[in-house]
């Protein structure tokens, strides 16, 4: 079974979601660049995220901060937000069973995924870190998505753009290719997800489909 990781492997979301929470944070005091806050919070949830940063800070975040998030995220979102290039036919192409895990809120999720044309190919299978204890590192959200779909970890390829993300596939024995395909990537960030532990990097969905093993490309 095939798991694709949303932002920034399907959807190319993650530098217009990164500015929000880089305007957001100024107002609270808090001065990153778009580069640290990827280097350091690409792949986890953005409850572990804040949670890290408020000890930064000193003191909690505003109580509705992850509501003018995803407010801003959303009004932005109908002007900038589009699959990452080649995604739509890449997942055309690939017929055997698949599913969306991501660190995601399971509202945010949807409306991504819906918003860039792509729901229609995984139906119900789409799985957000709202329904497991731990976000990426840890293994459970795959590990979640792997038990909803009745595939063995084992069986299961995932598609990874974050080293958190990367790490979280080997933790649940899970086989892991590196995705490169996001606006907010470079080429050098191959040498991060190898160190992770992915077993192969990709470009782009084109290089990608070339990746994947046969048996993945059978209707089930």
């Amino acid at each position: 079974m095939l798991i694709f990781d949303c932002d920034g492997v399907l959807v190319d979301s993650e530098v217009l979601v990164t500015d929000v929470h880089v305007e957001e944070l100024r107002q609270l005091g808090l001065e990153l660049s778009h580069a640290e806050l990827t280097e350091r919070f690409l792949g986890v949830t953005d409850r572990a995220m804040c949670a890290a940063l408020e000890t930064e800070l000193g003191c909690p975040f505003p109580e509705d901060y992850d509501r003018r998030v995803k407010e801003k995220v959303r009004l932005r979102s109908k002007q900038e937000l589009r699959a990452v290039p080649g995604a739509v036919a890449a997942v055309r192409r690939v017929l055997g069973a698949s599913c969306v895990a991501s660190s995601s809120s399971q509202p945010m999720l949807g409306y991504k995924l819906e918003a860039t044309g792509l729901a229609t190919f995984f139906g119900g299978n789409v799985f957000s870190a709202d329904a497991v204890a731990s976000g990426k590192p840890a293994p459970d959200i795959f590990l979640h998505a792997a038990q909803e779909m009745g595939v063995a970890p084992a069986e299961c390829l995932v598609i990874e753009d974050s080293e958190n993300g990367v790490k979280a596939a080997v933790a649940a024995g899970m086989n892991v290719v590196g995705f490169l395909g996001g606006s907010h990537l470079s080429p050098a960030y191959a040498e991060h997800l190898h160190r992770a532990g992915a077993h192969a990097v990709a470009d782009d969905f084109e290089m990608l489909v070339r990746m994947v093993p046969d048996r993945f490309r059978q209707k089930g």
